[in-house]
């Protein structure tokens, strides 16, 4: 899962690239600097956007967080599987005497 900087981040340059080039779409009689200025700004989002979601995973402190609790949910789904598969057996075992 991206992470909630990564969702907004490209959200926002979404939204950025199709204001820009669909509700500003006024080519005829633009400018050759108003054209640049709009693939600049739009090259520099792109960049932006990359490198937030490239440093998300990078940072230490979220992937160390992230999957030191796979471990221990798998344990703790594991104990409570094997515990309640030994309860119905009892309760199997009472009924059946």
């Amino acid at each position: 899962m991206p992470s909630s900087h990564s969702q907004f981040i490209w959200f926002f340059v979404v939204y950025f690239f199709l204001f820009l080039y669909l509700r500003m779409h006024q080519t005829n009689n633009a400018r050759c600097v108003e054209l640049l200025w709009r693939h600049i700004l739009s090259i520099t989002l792109l960049g932006v956007a990359l490198s937030v979601s490239y440093s998300r995973p990078i940072s230490e402190f979220f992937l160390v967080r992230d999957t030191s609790l796979i471990p221990n949910i798998l344990w703790f789904e594991y104990t409570v599987t094997r515990s309640e598969a030994r309860n119905r057996q009892r309760k199997l075992g009472t009924k059946l005497q």
